[in-house]
């Protein structure tokens, strides 16, 4: 830190709006100021020594966040180098990053186009029954069909706040399979599985209230 006081600066007494753009606003100008004097210095070993105390600076003014166990120091360095314009020569433990890689944007991701049939259900559960059309095991492709009408029913008191009820169910089933099932439906529909235990807990939730009341009242009664 004794180095940055052999940097001096010129006070400031004219308006921002005169001055050179900021590269990095949390820094501050007063950061670049130095910057802009550390690359008259001639030396390379004295610069890298000022550098080093400016990335103390640096890093008081911000720290990042407390809580992230992330080294910031790579970042200062970017930052230092960023500041300068890409032209400080100086020995870093990091390489010198490329000019404009920090405003690179990034490659857009590819959007799913697939038009969803049933939208409450949602593309991942079409992809599940198409799965479940590919298994020639009986017994596992019932147990998976089971499983997806499950799914289906808690997604739709999920967010629609509404039981639905099996035989619409097993139509969308059959509507997205294409009837290629190897399984009875029929069968299935009879057997009632697709019951969750949603309602039951709360109902026994709704059980416990009622008996918590009666013993309140029986202990007020003594």
């Amino acid at each position: 830190m004794a180095f940055i006081h052999q940097l001096t600066y010129k006070p400031m007494h004219t308006y921002n709006t005169n001055q050179s753009p900021l590269k990095l606003r949390e820094y501050g100008r007063n950061v670049q100021k130095l910057v802009a004097q550390l690359e008259q210095i001639p030396d390379k070993a004295t610069r890298t020594k000022y550098a080093n105390s400016i990335l103390q600076v640096m890093g008081l003014l911000h720290t990042g966040s407390a809580k992230s166990p992330i080294d910031y120091s790579q970042k200062r360095w970017d930052d230092l180098f960023n500041i300068s314009g890409y032209k400080l020569d100086i020995d870093s433990p990091y390489p010198m990053p490329q000019p404009g890689i920090l405003v690179k944007r990034p490659t857009p991701l590819p959007y799913p186009q697939q038009a969803i049939k049933y939208r409450h259900c949602g593309h991942h559960v079409e992809q599940l029954i198409q799965k479940a059309v590919e298994i020639t095991d009986p017994v596992k492709q019932e147990q998976m069909i089971i499983s997806i009408g499950k799914l289906i029913k808690n997604l739709s008191a999920t967010w629609n706040k509404d039981n639905m009820d099996n035989a619409t169910i097993f139509g969308m089933i059959q509507d997205l399979t294409g009837k290629k099932l190897l399984i009875d439906i029929e069968k299935l529909k009879s057997e009632n599985n697709f019951t969750t235990s949603t309602n039951n807990r709360g109902e026994s939730k709704d059980k416990k209230r009622v008996n918590y009341k009666k013993k309140k009242l029986a202990v007020v009664a003594r």
